[in-house]
């Protein structure tokens, strides 16, 4: 099987893990993935490289590959030409509401011959307890959620349904099917201005330190205040990336990622999330 590191999490929470054969590059910094760095490399994401993909695909002949259905380091129809071309199983996975992990869950562990129910009791609890935190509040916050630059997480992206799971309003629901859309500073300024929340998204190519630095610039600009969360500092910084305190993910991760995002939204009513991301990276035979 193939899988990107999203994936191969659900695949491993389900017990699967040994059937995984390529993997793509970011495995390698998945903190919840040590066991699986060694496993062939399909594409060279992170240097930005697309040589070895079909010529991996061609040597590893997987009997199922699986995938988001976004093009990366590939074309769909390309994907689907290899799969029928080898007589591969293809299952194409897109996540809009944090609720789809379920049948993907589900879906996954079906075609792998894994075990979900640890990991089905683990969405579960936490999203009944996050509704439960949600019903409790008084306001729905402003949000809108950034990665480098001015590229707006839209609502196809469920980064955008985790903010909404709080019991926040997310503001980026724009004409768009992308996952991420640029948008002109003029038009963020009238769309947004009164946005409570900016929230800044690390990546894999986009460090925490370099942030830093964009929002310090954002505090200084008098335009950027014409925002009411830069005006009032309201700008957090979140991991996307994929290292232990990152859980802006399409994957199980973004249970934590939900309670973080609460304590930064709302802090006075949102536990600790260290304690989540623990008890994930416990199901993932790592300890945090």
């Amino acid at each position: 099987m193939i899988f990107p590191a999203s994936l191969v999490e659900i695949a491993k929470l389900a017990g699967a893990g040994d059937k995984v054969v390529g993997v793509n590059e970011e495995i390698r910094l998945d903190y919840c993935l040590p066991d699986f760095r060694d496993r062939p490399v399909v594409g060279k994401y992170l240097q930005r490289e697309k040589l070895t993909y079909w010529d991996v695909l061609e040597e590893l002949r997987p009997e199922v590959i699986m995938d988001f259905e976004i093009d990366t380091l590939y074309s769909i129809d390309e994907l689907k030409a290899f799969a029928e071309r080898h007589n591969a199983k293809l299952a194409l996975f897109d996540i809009i509401k944090v609720e789809d992990l379920f049948p993907i869950t589900q879906e996954i562990a079906s075609l792998v011959g894994g075990d979900p129910s640890k990991l089905l009791e683990f969405y579960r609890k936490h999203l009944a307890r996050i509704r439960g935190i949600a019903k409790a509040l008084e306001e729905r916050r402003k949000v809108v959620m950034l990665y480098r630059g001015i590229n707006v997480v839209t609502q196809t992206n469920v980064l955008s349904d985790a903010v909404e799971k709080t019991g926040a309003e997310y503001m980026g629901k724009l004409p768009t099917h992308r996952k991420v859309v640029p948008v002109p500073f003029e038009e963020f300024v009238k769309r947004f201005s009164e946005a409570d929340v900016l929230i800044l998204l690390t990546s894999v190519l986009t460090s925490e330190e370099k942030l830093r630095e964009i929002r310090d610039e954002m505090l200084d600009s008098s335009e950027w205040r014409k925002v009411k969360a830069v005006d009032t500092g309201e700008i957090h910084i979140l991991g996307s990336a994929i290292d232990r305190n990152s859980f802006m993910r399409w994957s199980p991760r973004i249970i934590p990622g939900i309670y973080q995002l609460g304590n930064v939204i709302y802090p006075d009513y949102y536990p600790d999330w260290e304690s989540v991301a623990k008890e994930l990276y416990r199901l993932c035979g790592v300890e945090r």
